[in-house]
C-alpha cells in the first residue's frame, strides 16, 4: 500500500505536534508547512520517526508554492488559527481568505479529503470579529469542498502550553475565585 500525505498547515501549534507524532506511527507521510523553518524545525523533528516527516518553509502563503503542494498530497489539513490580531495577522486572512484558497486549490486537485480547524459555538457570535471570521471560513470551504470535514473544539489546552500556566498565574492574583454552579 502507497504511503499517503498529509499536507499540514499550522504544524507547528499544539494540535499540529501532536498529529504529527499520531500520524506518523500510523504510516502517514506529513508534509509540515512552517514559517520558520529554523526556529520550527528542531521541535517538529523530533515529532515524527525519520522518514515520516518533510518540513517547508512557507512564508505570506505564496499561492504558487501552495498549489503545487496540494497537487501532491492526498489530504490537506488545515489547523492554522490566531486569538489576536495584530500588525502581522488578521483575522480575514488567517481564518476565511487562508481556508478559502487552500479549499479551492484541494477541489482543483480533487484531493481525498480537506480538513479544517474551526471553533466551536460561532454561529451566533455575532459582534465578535473572532467568530465572523471562522464563520466565513467554514462557509467558503464547504461551498469549495463539498465533503470537507470541519472541526470545532471549544478551548483546547494541553501540557506543552501556557494556558495552565497563565490559568493559575492569574488566579494567584485573585483575592477570591468565584465559582458557579447550576
Amino acid at each position: 500500500m502507497k504511503q499517503k500525505e498529509i499536507l499540514l498547515f499550522g504544524a507547528t501549534g499544539q494540535i499540529g505536534r501532536n498529529l504529527i507524532r499520531k500520524l506518523s506511527k500510523n504510516n502517514y507521510k506529513i508534509l509540515a508547512v512552517t514559517r520558520n523553518i529554523h526556529r520550527a524545525g528542531y521541535i517538529l523533528k523530533t515529532q515524527a520517526n525519520p522518514g515520516y516527516l518533510e518540513l517547508i518553509e512557507l512564508k505570506n502563503f505564496q499561492i504558487d508554492k501552495i498549489d503545487s503542494l496540494i497537487k501532491k498530497c492526498s489530504i490537506c489539513i488545515n489547523l492554522i488559527g490566531i486569538l489576536h490580531e495584530n500588525k502581522k495577522q488578521n483575522f480575514k486572512i488567517i481564518h476565511s481568505d487562508l481556508p478559502n484558497m487552500l479549499s479551492m486549490k484541494a477541489n482543483k486537485h480533487k484531493i481525498e479529503k480537506f480538513i479544517h480547524l474551526s471553533a466551536l459555538g460561532i454561529e451566533n457570535a455575532t459582534d465578535s470579529k473572532y467568530a465572523k471570521s471562522k464563520l466565513e471560513g467554514e462557509k467558503k470551504i464547504n461551498s469549495n469542498f463539498k465533503n470537507s470535514i470541519i472541526i470545532k473544539p471549544s478551548i483546547v489546552y494541553s501540557v506543552d502550553d501556557n494556558f495552565t500556566t497563565n490559568f493559575m498565574t492569574l488566579l494567584s492574583r485573585l483575592p477570591f475565585m468565584p465559582l458557579y454552579y447550576n
